[in-house]
This record gives C-alpha cells, sequence and structure tokens, in this order.
C-alpha cells in the first residue's frame, strides 16, 4: 500500500467516524438535519444547519484523540459564552463522549445569520465590502480585546523559534503584552449582511494585532484590500506585538503552503515579509545569552 493509498484510507476511516458521530448527535439533541452536512479543515469536524421545533440551529461536531482533548481550544467555543459586545453565535447546548482512544464534542449553537464573505479562509477576489461592515469588525475586535480571560492558544516560545528559523531574526515576545484575539480571522469565519464571526475555538490571548494581521496575511491575494487592513489596524499592527504578529502569521501561511494548501499564496508571502523587514528593521532583539 503506497503513502497515498494510506492517506485516502485515513481520510475515509476519519470520515465514516464523523458521520456515525454526527447521526448521534442529531439523535440525541432531537434535531432534523437541513441540508447536507459539510467537513471542516483537515475532516476535524463535521458541520451543518438543523432543526428543532421550527428554529435552524448550527450543529458541530468534532473529534479528538483523549490527551489533546485537555487543551483550551476544545472548550473554545464554550468559553466564548464571556464575551459581551460582539456578533457571534451563541452555544446552546454541549455532548461529549468517548468511543476507545476518541473522544467526540457535539456543540449545538444559534445560526450565525447572514454568509461567509469567502468560500474559503484566503480571499481570492475583492469582497466588496462597505464603510459599515469594516466599522463593525474594528467595533468587534475592540469589545474582544476588553474581555477578561487567562485563555492562550499560543506558545510564545514556539512563536519566537518560529520566527527565528523562517526569517533568521531573533525578537522578544512578551507574552504580558498580549491581549484577547480571536485567533483564526480568516474570511470564511467572518459574515456580511449582517456582520458576524464565527468558530470561536481557537479564541484567547495572543501578541497585539494578531487578528488583524491574520486577516492580513489572508488577504494577500487581494493586495488593495490587505493594503486596506494594514491602514485601518496601523495602531496595532506598527507596534512590537503587532510586528511579532505578522512575521509569525507568514510562518503559519507558509507551513500549511508546505502541505499544500493555497500554495500561490506564498510569493506574495515572502514579498510582503520583504516589505515589513526592510521597512521596520532595526526591531528591538532579545538580548543574546553569552556562554562562559
Amino acid at each position: 500500500m503506497t503513502s497515498a493509498d494510506t492517506a485516502t484510507s485515513t481520510t475515509t476511516a476519519v470520515r465514516t467516524a464523523l458521520r456515525l458521530a454526527y447521526s448521534r448527535a442529531l439523535a440525541d439533541f432531537g434535531l432534523d438535519a437541513i441540508g447536507r452536512a459539510r467537513f471542516g479543515w483537515r475532516d476535524r469536524s463535521i458541520g451543518s444547519v438543523v432543526e428543532r421545533a421550527g428554529t435552524r440551529q448550527w450543529l458541530r461536531v468534532v473529534w479528538s484523540r483523549r490527551q489533546w482533548a485537555r487543551n483550551a481550544w476544545w472548550t473554545g467555543n464554550q468559553d466564548a459564552a464571556m464575551i459581551t459586545g460582539v456578533e457571534k453565535p451563541r452555544l446552546l447546548d454541549v455532548r461529549a463522549w468517548e468511543e476507545g482512544p476518541l473522544v467526540y464534542r457535539a456543540e449545538l449553537m444559534s445560526l450565525l445569520p447572514g454568509r461567509a464573505c469567502a468560500p474559503t479562509s484566503v480571499l481570492a477576489r475583492t469582497p466588496g465590502l462597505d464603510e459599515s461592515w469594516w466599522t463593525d469588525l474594528e467595533r468587534n475586535l475592540d469589545a474582544l480585546a476588553v474581555t477578561a480571560t487567562d485563555r492562550t492558544m499560543l506558545d510564545p516560545e514556539i512563536v519566537r523559534r518560529r520566527i527565528t528559523v523562517f526569517f533568521g531574526i531573533d525578537l522578544p515576545v512578551d507574552q504580558d503584552d498580549w491581549v484577547p484575539s480571536h485567533g483564526d480571522l480568516h474570511w470564511n469565519n467572518l459574515h456580511r449582511e449582517p456582520f458576524g464571526i464565527a468558530d470561536w475555538e481557537s479564541w484567547g490571548l495572543a501578541p497585539q494585532g494578531y487578528d488583524a494581521a491574520f486577516l492580513l496575511g489572508h488577504s494577500l491575494a487581494v493586495p488593495h484590500v490587505a493594503e486596506q487592513i494594514a491602514r485601518r489596524f496601523r495602531r496595532n499592527l506598527e507596534t512590537e506585538g503587532g510586528i511579532v504578529s505578522q512575521l509569525y502569521v507568514m510562518t503559519k501561511l507558509l507551513t500549511r503552503a508546505d502541505a499544500g494548501e493555497h500554495v500561490g499564496l506564498v510569493p506574495a508571502v515572502h514579498r510582503y515579509v520583504g516589505r515589513l523587514l526592510g521597512t521596520r528593521m532595526p526591531l528591538r532583539r532579545r538580548t543574546p545569552i553569552r556562554s562562559t
């Protein structure tokens, strides 16, 4: 059996298990499925519009190995209930169960109105958003930033090391300056007509400007949109935390491209990093530890 055959077999097995878990969740919650269930990123989840007593909602089922189900992302959507002033789904009910080495979590949420700004995380064409949408985005991120939380989705040492490995510079990553962030703010998680933000499993403390940097990175294929984000969120992106955020997001995009995701974005990422380092140098770097 080739590696490709093994990957196909694994994908089929995971999707079969997710479909069974999805069917169980429908029965446990007393829901009727509306439309076709869709698999999430790398088949980590399955979800669809559902209906109960005439009300449409959203059902999401995610799986994990038992040892990973203790991490903050596992309860992100539930913990997001503490966030106020942000247009997001409400978590209505949760069920979790184990099957062998795997753990499943079914989350029933209110249906976020509107539609996603793009069919994928990376923007491919001008979204045609009006000024009120951008104002809503700024207002929602400002409201999120004042949320009291100790959730942390990023490891500062990993952030620092990745920037060093990819770009050859060693920057200080001061976790004391981190602020609450969505953590996965891309175009498929942003809604329009009306504005809304979906998928809160990754939210938590991150370097200043992380959400703006994340959205900017996923907009590089449409330069004038990336420039608009850079301009609107300049006060955050031009801080030391903002520079760290931008560089780290670019490492994530390059890592995913190496795995075959959005490979066409790679030249734009390298051009952006070149401009960023060319205009922002010298940056304050960590003081090297001298050996004795």
